[in-house]
């Protein structure tokens, strides 16, 4: 074999190799990443509910009619109530509605508590918030914290229809 012909490289063969070892790490070093940051998973979790909060909101105004959002303290879940059926009665009992699913936070991270504009708080329970077609109501802030007992508030403006991230742990609504 002629010296001048041979190129330099790497074969196809050894080129897969690498890539399904680098696979392989991948797939036990990412999941493991979580575990990293719990600020991390309590962002992420805070973003889930925000945009729960405008997808509900926007469901509503772009229909036309009245959702529910329903918060599970003890689940530390957030669901969407659809409103019920032209042929069925407005004032159906939320229990009865039927759900988009719930969107369930992720393992040490929990909802605290919901804060409602006349500074009442729940923490325990199921909050149901209604979010009417106009978007005028469902104001509130949800409280999120950590097992390292960081906490953020998602604050929810109906009638701005904006949601803002702010410290949960002094977390109350603006007097004006």
């Amino acid at each position: 074999m002629n010296p001048r012909n041979r190129t330099s490289g790497f074969t196809i063969i050894e080129l897969i190799v690498v890539i399904a070892l680098l696979g392989i790490i991948a797939t036990v070093v990412v999941p493991n990443l979580d575990n990293l940051s719990p600020r991390y998973k309590l962002r992420s979790a805070a973003r889930t509910v925000g945009q729960t909060v405008a997808w509900a909101r926007s469901l509503g105004g772009g229909v036309g009619r009245e959702y529910v959002l329903r918060y599970r303290l003890e689940d530390s879940t957030v669901e969407i109530l659809l409103p019920p059926e032209p042929d069925e009665d407005p004032d159906l009992d939320f229990d009865q509605r039927e759900s988009l699913g719930a969107e369930v936070l992720p393992d040490g991270v929990e909802i605290t508590g919901i804060i409602h504009p006349d500074g009442s708080r729940d923490e325990y329970g199921t909050v149901d918030l209604v979010l009417d077609k106009y978007g005028s109501s469902g104001s509130h802030i949800a409280i999120l914290s950590n097992e390292d007992e960081q906490s953020i508030g998602v604050y929810f403006q109906a009638i701005l229809g904006t949601t803002d991230y702010i410290p949960g742990d002094d977390a109350e609504f603006p007097q004006w």
